[in-house]
């Protein structure tokens, strides 16, 4: 009798522990995969506070400008960042195109240098009604303007085209104000954006045909 008592449990032993060493492996399987999901989770472009941080960390203190959109023609949901730069005689601003790709943030372009400050500006996203993406809007406002004259940078920047359209507005010791506009605008709506933002404030101002560089 007794050694048949021993010939079952030794049975018992040969099919249940197997198994449950199994299951047990597959349980621990599974905490190690929530754990590594816990530390490394997919994120949005919507995820404000990690998409600051990771923008900090790529940009430092020369970030100054978040927005979040859709900025090309496809579906996806980008982040257009501006930087400002004033190291040495390298001074001006920037404006780049970001994706979330594999958890983490990817350059898709990013402009020249362009003249201007984020101190004091207007930095907002602009839907154009012809087009089904946005733009980036920039302006100076005061920034570079004193009680003699001075000027005011302004941006739209199309991603979906890598084109930074421009318009300057300046008035030198006190002459009448003029402002310029870029020679790629070929957009009737950008041109009239231009146009009529920059009246609000001068309503005085002439169009020029030549742009001008302000000696300070």
């Amino acid at each position: 009798m007794l050694s048949n008592n021993f010939y079952f449990a030794a049975k018992f032993f040969r099919l249940v522990i197997p198994g449950l060493m199994v299951a047990n492996s597959f349980i621990f399987l599974s905490c190690e995969n929530k754990q590594d999901e816990k530390q490394d989770p997919a994120f949005s472009v919507y995820d404000t506070l990690r998409i600051n941080d990771d923008v900090k960390k790529m940009f430092g203190k020369n970030f100054k400008a978040v927005l979040h959109g859709n900025f090309d023609e496809d579906s996806l949901q980008e982040v257009a960042v501006g930087i400002e730069l004033t190291e040495n005689n390298n001074w001006g601003i920037k404006f780049i195109l970001l994706e979330a790709t594999d958890n983490r943030l990817i350059k898709k372009f990013e402009t020249e240098l362009l003249d201007g400050s984020f101190n004091e500006s207007v930095v907002s996203k602009l839907r154009i009604s012809s087009y089904n993406y946005d733009f980036v809007y920039y302006n100076s406002q005061d920034y570079f303007w004193g009680s003699g004259g001075g000027e005011v940078f302004s941006y739209i920047i199309d991603f979906n085209s890598n084109s930074t359209y421009y318009a300057h507005l300046f008035s030198e010791m006190h002459r009448q104000v003029e402002l310029f506009l870029s020679k790629n605008i070929t957009v009737p709506e950008i041109k009239d954006y231009f146009i009529s933002t920059f009246r609000k404030d001068y309503p005085e101002f002439r169009l020029s045909s030549q742009d001008v560089s302000l000696d300070y």
